[in-house]
């Protein structure tokens, strides 16, 4: 029984060490972030979001910044998936950063540049890059589910990379958090399962 339990073990830490990220579909969150509070119509290098605490998403690149407002056009019109506005960076990538590592994460993005979808880079907290997928942001004025969950260590941040020329340009809204567990929380869990597997 020892060796099996010293076997689970290992086995949760290798998982947890080897993080593998895997698209999920739509979710509701811990915390919900729609931008629905923010300061309207300046364009800034940085915004709290999710209730603050340290949960950020900042700008990559040295464009204008980003930029929350209800409505954008530049090669499409661009409304609110819901409320009454969303984000997007003028000429500049977001960069979400995450107080607590996130478990889940997502929203509903698009673009009103020429050429449509971005790319997703995860991080851990040792800022390792975990994973690199595909970001589904039409063009038009549709808006797309993208949402992701870890399998392992969890993501501090995230960066989405527009695809298009402008380096910019791709909107979010209605966006999703869920932090990764508390290590006491992944503790209880473990000894539950493995009472149940010594009661087996």
């Amino acid at each position: 029984m020892r060796r099996l339990v010293v076997l689970v073990a290992v086995l949760a830490l290798v998982g947890m060490v080897q993080a593998q990220i895997v698209p999920i579909g739509s979710f509701t969150g811990q915390k919900q972030e729609g931008f629905e509070t923010q300061p309207r119509y300046q364009f800034l290098f940085e915004y709290d979001v999710f209730g603050g605490g340290g949960n950020k998403v900042q700008t990559l690149g040295g464009g204008q910044g980003l930029h929350i407002t209800s409505g954008w056009s530049f090669f499409y019109v661009t409304y609110p998936h819901g409320g009454e506005v969303f984000m997007g960076g003028a000429g500049v990538n977001a960069n979400w950063i995450f107080a607590t590592p996130a478990l889940k994460f997502g929203g509903y993005f698009n673009t009103n540049a020429d050429v449509p979808d971005a790319t997703a880079l995860f991080y851990d907290s040792n800022n390792n890059l975990m994973a690199t997928l595909g970001v589904t942001a039409p063009i038009g004025g549709q808006w797309a589910w993208n949402g992701w969950e870890t399998q392992g260590a969890g993501i501090k941040r995230v960066e989405i990379v527009a695809k298009n020329q402008y380096q910019g340009f791709i909107m979010h809204d209605d966006m999703e958090y869920t932090a990764i567990p508390e290590p006491a929380t992944l503790a209880l869990l473990g000894l539950g399962g493995l009472a149940l597997l010594r009661r087996r």
